[in-house]
């Protein structure tokens, strides 16, 4: 059982080294009509994957839009998907003046006001438009910029990754050992840092909170760095525009409850969080990857 395993595991690589070849050589207008291809090949083959999208979203928007709207909005996902992709793969060859004007910042000034205070800035992030993009957008305007990434089970691909990332300047903490993990992530908020960390998938050792009225479970870690480390969190996401640029939206601080009660603050300041995400998700729901997941359990 484990050769053929592996095998599906190179073959996965060997096509993703080869797509972004692709990628590298080819106009970007021709990017576009290849994520829609791959996107409603994906939507139309991977049953199960559509099957789950379809299903969060009638759970979360069911009551305000129509079955052929939720199908338009599951389609475009997956489209978004890909263009992501080649978009991180191309912005790698981009000047300094290119990527300037493909990815901008709204709201600097809250993280400016942020990065003063000197204890390290916590970015309440989920995945959005493209969070590659915007680790390296933030991380080219000259702010000290990390995240924790989950390394991937096919070791092949996680070696791509990695290499992507360095060649877009993205700094990142493995989340395991967790426990070092941990300890990496709050040596960053001492250096004043800014830890954007992606909270918006299920975490079964997280806290339920509401989420389109239904409960869910969120992760805690932002709201416990921001509260242990005394740091400021700020809303940090990335969208698409209608031209092919990026906004890097960063949103005013959110004001912290912070009492005797440390368990309880780390839930109601983790359910503020989500409802902001929830928030985004409402408005440009096209544009988040987290209907892939099992978001509502």
């Amino acid at each position: 059982m484990k050769r053929p395993k592996k095998l599906v595991r190179d073959i996965v690589y060997l096509l993703t080294r080869l797509t972004a070849l692709v990628i590298s050589l080819t106009p970007s207008w021709f990017h576009s009509l290849f994520s829609r291809f791959l996107g409603n090949f994906a939507y139309l083959a991977l049953a199960g994957s559509r099957n789950r999208v379809l299903s969060n979203l009638r759970i979360a928007l069911g009551k305000e839009k129509s079955r052929s709207e939720l199908s338009r909005i599951a389609k475009k996902q997956f489209a978004y998907i890909y263009m992501g992709f080649c978009e991180a793969v191309r912005a790698v060859k981009l000047s300094p003046k290119k990527f300037a004007n493909l990815v901008k910042i709204e709201g600097e000034e809250y993280l400016k006001e942020a990065l003063a205070k000197g204890k390290g800035v916590v970015g309440v992030c989920a995945h959005f438009g493209n969070f590659p993009l915007t680790l390296s957008g933030l991380t080219s305007a000259g702010y000290p910029v990390n995240t924790m990434i989950r390394e991937q089970s096919n070791p092949g691909m996680e070696k791509f990754f990695q290499e992507l990332r360095r060649k877009l300047k993205i700094a990142w903490i493995p989340k395991y050992p967790l426990f070092a993990s941990i300890q990496n992530s709050m040596k960053w908020l001492k250096k004043n840092g800014l830890l954007c960390i992606l909270m918006d998938q299920h975490s079964g050792k997280g806290v339920t909170v509401d989420f389109f009225g239904h409960p869910v479970f969120a992760a805690i870690g932002a709201a416990t760095f921001a509260r242990r480390m005394d740091s400021v969190a700020l809303p940090i996401f990335s969208l698409k525009n209608p031209d092919g640029t990026y906004r890097i939206i960063i949103r005013e601080p959110i004001k912290l409850i912070k009492t005797e009660d440390v368990r309880k603050d780390i839930a109601n300041n983790t359910a503020c969080f989500m409802k902001i995400i929830e928030s985004f998700v409402h408005e440009y729901p096209e544009q988040w990857f987290g209907w892939l997941h099992r978001r509502f359990r």
